[in-house]
């Protein structure tokens, strides 16, 4: 119990040292390449807590798809989700401020220099609009607070009918609808100090899947889906840089300011990257000729769970490595993008973790960091494996001490000190805040830990660094003593903080804090 004291006195004391640090000016990353590189983000996932759920039933649709049940747990931990690939971090839910920080911190250190986030709007006829749009607002606020810019690709698949109005579609819902949506954007996010710019007005970027509602209908003479987009864009009093979805610039008539391109394969092919080619070499060269904005696309494969999650067929199937020359698609994809980027003007990412299709970038059990460490090549950035693992780390003690006060005021700090691109001083830090061999999380490396470490010995964890998996290996294993036995040999836990000697005003405060925090340690020490 003296141990345990000491420890959260200590704790207390770094954090009242570094709390005034934690809010350091987000520092620049330097890249060797100058191609504006956004990534493609996904806000739709959502576990049992966030949905208020209590029997642990209520895990979003993106995780169940139909058929798939994440309350269904193997021995390692690993949970039943709707992907061929496990995220490193498990499922989670995308309002979690811890998993923004990590998304964040590793998109930061890959050299991405913004997020498009999948934005399906205030209004909608899907269900979860709602929780879509809390969750895409919790992204979009933090991003500033990392030196990332944010942009959204509208998605008008689900705005509603845009036949139940007047015969030309003006007084539809789905125009009702994007319309608001627009007002939405212009007042909460277009407005926002690092909201993408682009095209030859600097407007908002705002990319659009489609569009595949306010489009021209077949047999239905009526709509004009040009001059509904104008409709739209003058009752909201916005004019972004309105990018259609590759080839479907004539859905939007004068309204339309470029183009993007999506992965795509033609039935019973592997045209993928031929498809990406042509628009390249054909398209793009149009747009770009006549002043207009267009998209590049990279992804690392394309491997849906459609069928397996009864959502419908599977649409296509793009290996993540090229059959025919043993290189990476994401290479391949990425050369490309380098071959043709004088028509090019920003380089989409798709997707960083849509699970159901297969095309994440986010680490996994699968694949760990190897799409990362690729485009960190590709961007120039000076960082590697190492760091993305310290980034990792950090979300494994955010975990880890939940509810842990001084030892979360030191987390945040590591956090931005590796917001400031201090990497020697987070790593540091977080040594002292996470000491290897705190096994069983009480922030003291000693005989209870070696108890965790045997008692969970010859088992393994899905989640790499959890537990008593000391080595990052997820085996639990005589490797994982060692790591606990140098621990301790090398003072570990308190020992190891309690080497830096404070100031003297700091002091004070410390001792002030430690007779404040004496007659809630005997209340705890009798009660037990």
């Amino acid at each position: 119990m003296k141990a345990a004291f000491s420890l959260l006195i200590v704790a207390l004391c770094a954090a009242l040292l570094i709390a005034p640090a934690a809010h350091a000016q987000s520092v620049a990353v330097t890249k060797t390449n100058p191609t504006k590189v956004y990534m493609h983000y996904m806000p739709w996932f959502q576990t049992p807590a966030s949905q208020g759920g209590t029997d642990g039933s209520s895990w979003g649709i993106h995780w169940t798809m139909a058929n798939e049940n994440p309350n269904v747990v193997d021995a390692s931990g690993k949970r039943q989700i709707a992907s061929h690939y496990y995220p490193m971090i498990g499922p989670y839910d995308s309002t979690d401020p811890n998993v923004l920080e990590y998304h964040m911190l590793l998109l930061k250190y890959s050299g991405v220099d913004g997020l498009l986030v999948d934005w399906y709007g205030q209004k909608g006829t899907n269900g979860d609009v709602n929780s879509l749009l809390t969750a895409s607002n919790a992204i979009v606020n933090q991003t500033n607070n990392y030196g990332l810019g944010v942009g959204v690709v509208l998605e008008d698949n689900f705005a509603g009918s845009l036949t139940n109005g007047l015969p030309d579609g003006s007084n539809s819902q789905a125009v009702s609808n994007v319309t608001q949506n627009m007002q939405y954007l212009a007042a909460n996010y277009f407005n926002k100090p690092n909201y993408l710019k682009a095209g030859a007005s600097n407007s908002p970027l705002m990319p659009i899947f489609g569009p595949s509602k306010i489009q021209p209908i077949s047999g239905n003479s009526n709509i004009n889906s040009a001059a509904l987009w104008s409709q739209i864009f003058s009752q909201s009093g916005t004019n972004p840089t309105f990018m259609p979805l590759e080839y479907q610039s004539s859905d939007a008539g004068t309204n339309a300011d470029g183009e993007f391109a999506w992965p795509y394969q033609s039935p019973n092919t592997s045209d993928h990257l031929s498809q990406v080619r042509s628009f390249y070499t054909s398209q793009a060269a149009s747009l770009k000729a006549a002043g207009k904005t267009v998209g590049g696309i990279a992804y690392p494969g394309f491997n849906d769970f459609y069928a397996q999650g009864g959502w419908g067929s599977n649409l296509f199937y793009v290996p993540e490595t090229d059959a025919t020359n043993q290189q990476s698609t994401l290479s391949e994809l990425l050369n490309l993008y380098t071959t043709y980027s004088s028509r090019l003007d920003f380089l989409q990412l798709a997707t960083f973790n849509d699970y159901g299709e297969g095309t994440q970038f986010e680490p996994t059990v699968e694949d760990g960091f190897t799409d990362l460490n690729r485009l960190q090549q590709f961007t120039g950035v000076s960082y590697g494996t190492a760091e993305l693992q310290l980034i990792y780390q950090l979300y494994l003690a955010r975990k880890k001490y939940a509810g842990h006060t001084a030892t979360q005021a030191m987390l945040d700090q590591v956090s931005a000190d590796l917001d400031g691109l201090d990497v020697s001083g987070a790593r540091a830090l977080l040594n002292q805040a996470s000491p290897a061999g705190d096994f069983n999380g009480d922030g003291i490396v000693d005989v209870n830990d070696y108890n965790v470490w045997r008692a969970s010995f010859g088992s393994s964890t899905i989640i790499h660094g959890s537990g008593a998996d000391g080595n990052f290996d997820g085996a639990i294993n005589a490797a994982d003593y060692i790591v606990w036995r140098n621990s301790m040999s090398g003072g570990g836990g308190a020992g190891a903080i309690a080497k830096a000697v404070p100031e003297p005003s700091t002091f004070v405060l410390c001792l002030l804090a430690a007779l404040a925090l004496k007659p809630c340690c005997r209340r705890h020490r009798s009660a037990a």
